[in-house]
């Protein structure tokens, strides 16, 4: 028979071990309380961490040493743990009594008495300023490439309207209808910034169209319709492949569905729309109705507002007409108005 060499010290050899020299080696900051959370011990590096003096703190509760807004709360974390394999990790900024302010990522643990049950509670601090300045740098050069993504985009979009004088400032609007309907449908900040610019490029894809067919004046026929209407596709294909964090290429993709299937290019039926495309799908009908194009004089709103409603639940989102038409109607909406040029 093979002898298996113990792996683990006898415990003769761990009762001589002076525990609180070792526990001063760790080099992040140790609370250890009893189950009353009354502190029993802490490590060099908590004392350097915090400012505090050691003898300020052995035998004083945890919520004497910090205020913090959990105290006596029943989101108090030591109060969450109530198992020795649970472990909790959060991200806290407590306000030392001494009137130092730290920031620290603390993991507590429970250890077992001699039954197993909760005996007291082990608190790591990590000195979490180093992380928190990289994030913030992290954030600042975030922050810079969504301005230039929005710079980028709104290029995108001159050129689309230098190409395509007559309808000039369509996408400009119809990025505005969209934003104000949003807001008021209760979209976050970031979601609305994704609409905006889906908006701002949607007719991307009549880079496709010749010149001839979109400054035609009369009618259209149905082959040139037909090239017309490959313009969602040609966008989607220009778009695929860039990361958005938004579903830029896929909204605008869509924004000729309608929600009984009779839009294109896929057909697409109720729910398959996105809401965003369905809130594009509206505004652009709304804008391109009030507005002149080379095959047809101005409708006017009262003629597109009258075309969503009438339609409203069959092709288009029967909530995205009624924030429409309450904006236009009773808010005072308007394409150019400067008191609504928050929405730009």
């Amino acid at each position: 028979m093979i002898d298996t060499p113990n792996l683990h010290p006898a415990k003769s050899q761990l009762d001589h071990l002076d525990w609180s020299r070792i526990l001063d080696a760790v080099t992040d900051g140790l609370i250890i309380t009893d189950r009353h959370f009354k502190v029993l011990f802490v490590n060099r590096a908590f004392l350097s961490l915090s400012g505090l003096d050691a003898s300020k703190l052995i035998g004083q509760k945890c919520h004497d040493v910090f205020s913090s807004e959990l105290c006596f709360t029943p989101n108090c974390p030591l109060t969450k743990l109530t198992s020795i394999s649970g472990q909790l990790i959060f991200d806290d900024e407590p306000y030392c009594k001494n009137g130092n302010y730290e920031p620290w990522v603390v993991t507590i643990t429970a250890y077992p008495d001699a039954n197993g049950d909760i005996a007291g509670y082990v608190e790591r601090f990590t000195d979490a300023s180093a992380f928190r300045r990289v994030k913030q740098a992290l954030s600042r050069s975030h922050d810079r490439l969504r301005r230039n993504m929005g710079a980028i985009i709104q290029a995108i979009s001159t050129t689309i309207e230098k190409r395509d004088p007559y309808t000039a400032g369509h996408q400009r609007r119809v990025t505005k209808l969209c934003r104000a309907i949003a807001t008021q449908m209760g979209f976050s900040w970031e979601r609305i910034q994704g609409l905006r610019m889906a908006a701002a490029i949607h007719d991307l894809g009549k880079i496709h169209v010749p010149s001839a067919i979109l400054n035609k004046p009369g009618p259209i026929s149905k082959h040139e319709l037909a090239i017309i209407q490959m313009h969602p596709r040609t966008a989607y294909d220009i778009l695929k492949d860039i990361q958005f964090p938004w579903p830029l290429a896929e909204t605008i993709y869509q924004h000729h569905e309608r929600l009984d299937g009779s839009g294109y290019p896929r057909q697409l039926k109720g729910d398959q729309i996105l809401l965003e495309a369905r809130i594009l799908a509206v505004a652009d009908v709304v804008e391109s109705m009030a507005s002149f194009r080379p095959y047809r004089p101005e409708l006017g709103l009262e003629a597109a507002l009258a075309e969503i409603e009438s339609n409203k639940g069959v092709l288009y989102d029967a909530s995205v007409v009624e924030v429409c038409t309450s904006l236009i109607i009773r808010q005072g909406f308007d394409f150019e108005t400067k008191s609504w040029q928050r929405y730009t």
